[in-house]
C-alpha cells in the first residue's frame, strides 16, 4: 500500500505565479493548465501523481499539520500542506524542478514520511525559468 509523505511550506510567489494560478483555479489538471501560462517542467507534467501537490488530503500527519483552507495563493502568498504516496520522489522531483521557479524569496519547506518521529528541513532558492530549458 505504501506510507505517507507530508509537505508543507508557505512560499512568496512570483506575482505572475501567482496571477496564473488564480486563472486556473477549478480547472481540472491545475499543473497543466497553469502550464500554458508560465513554464512547467516537463518532468512534473509527465508525473502521474502531480495533481497530489497541492491537492492532496493530509493523511497520517501530526495534529498540527492541517489543511489551510484554499490551495490558491491569497495575493502572492502560498499557503499548501498535503500529502502524497512518495512512490517515485515526486516531492523531490517537484522541489528541484517546479518549486524553484514559482517562488521570488527562498522557502523554506518542511517533508515528513509518516513514520518519522521527525521532519526534515530543506531551503529552496528561486530560479528564473530560463534554467527549465536546459
Amino acid at each position: 500500500m505504501g506510507m505517507y509523505t507530508g509537505l508543507r511550506f508557505k512560499a512568496e510567489l512570483k506575482p505572475i505565479v501567482a496571477s496564473a494560478m488564480r486563472l486556473v483555479e477549478g480547472s481540472d489538471d491545475f499543473w497543466e493548465s497553469l502550464s500554458r501560462i508560465i513554464p512547467i517542467s516537463n518532468d512534473w507534467l509527465n508525473t502521474p501523481r502531480r495533481v497530489f501537490i497541492p491537492f492532496g488530503s493530509v493523511n497520517y500527519m501530526p495534529d498540527d499539520w492541517t489543511l489551510l483552507g484554499s490551495v490558491y495563493p491569497t495575493e502572492n502568498t502560498w499557503d499548501i500542506c498535503c500529502s502524497l504516496k512518495n512512490y517515485e520522489g515526486e516531492i523531490e522531483l517537484f522541489l528541484r524542478e517546479v518549486l524553484p521557479y514559482l517562488i521570488s524569496e527562498p522557502c523554506r519547506v518542511e517533508y515528513r514520511y509518516e513514520e518519522w518521529d521527525h521532519p526534515r528541513f530543506d531551503l529552496i532558492m528561486p530560479e528564473e525559468y530560463e534554467a527549465l530549458e536546459e
